[in-house]
């Protein structure tokens, strides 16, 4: 195992993280990360599930363009039954070092430690003509998740709003924010979703994301920039996604819900 230089403070690397009030509840703070690598969100669920007093975990809602959602194999059970939870040190390293580096394996192997509840992907990957129907997991405890998957919003919007689910974990990959994903059909040509398309489906006030406020638990965001068709796309629509929902912006001082 590494040395750690502060073993109070360790983070997967290249991580931003804010502590914020919760958008609904003035009881409660929640946090937000934001990293270029989707996988560290496996570390973030961890971290707010080891501060989870109730011990059920929330179910996640994802919007990717991507499903990330392959199942761990036999090697990978075996690593993840080992892994130490309650070490950020352990836990931070397997992030960055043994889950998968295409990021599409953190959600299931999650899933598998009961990190998080059933989950719920608006995505736009269609791997095969049974894409769209449900699957499910059995974690190391014996427990069932649920994987559900969408192909459009309003899907995910009449699931989630019939659901009985309390709470939630949060992720958006800014990659959903294409269409046609130019890096994942070998073309390197892009298109996106409008400005106004963006805000209308983010909006705080749409039922949806009403419905996800009232009940988050985290928020993570993956930047990826490369599936976004650079640097500066993968920029603009995290400013978008900041401009929609706080003042003064992610990461300022003071920086809050509007």
């Amino acid at each position: 195992m590494i040395e750690f230089r502060n073993p109070h403070h360790i983070e997967p690397p290249g991580v931003l993280r804010q502590i914020l009030s919760h958008p609904v509840n003035d009881t409660e703070v929640i946090e937000l990360a934001v990293f270029q690598e989707h996988r560290y969100a496996f570390f973030y669920w961890n971290k707010w599930m080891q501060d989870n007093k109730s011990k059920i975990p929330p179910c996640l809602v994802s919007m990717d363009w991507h499903q990330d959602l392959c199942y761990p194999c036999e090697t990978e059970r075996e690593w993840l039954d080992k892994l130490d939870l309650t070490s950020d040190a352990e836990v931070a390293l397997f992030s960055w070092a043994k889950l998968a580096g295409n990021n599409d394996g953190h959600i299931l192997c999650a899933a598998y430690l009961n990190l998080i509840g059933d989950i719920y992907v608006h995505c736009r990957q269609e791997m095969e003509p049974n894409t769209w129907q449900d699957e499910e997991l059995i974690d190391t405890y014996g427990n069932k998740h649920t994987i559900k998957k969408f192909k459009t919003y309003e899907g995910l919007q009449d699931a989630l709003l019939k659901s009985s689910e309390s709470s939630v974990f949060f992720d958006i990959d800014l990659d959903f924010f294409s269409v046609n994903n130019g890096l994942s059909d070998g073309s390197f040509e892009f298109t996106y979703l409008q400005e106004e398309e963006i805000r209308t489906m983010f909006d705080k006030d749409h039922p949806l994301i009403s419905w996800i406020f009232e009940r988050i638990k985290g928020f993570t965001i993956a930047t990826e920039p490369e599936h976004c068709g650079g640097l500066l796309k993968s920029n603009k629509f995290l400013d978008l996604i900041s401009d929609i929902y706080f003042n003064p912006e992610l990461f300022a001082p003071k920086c809050n819900w509007k």
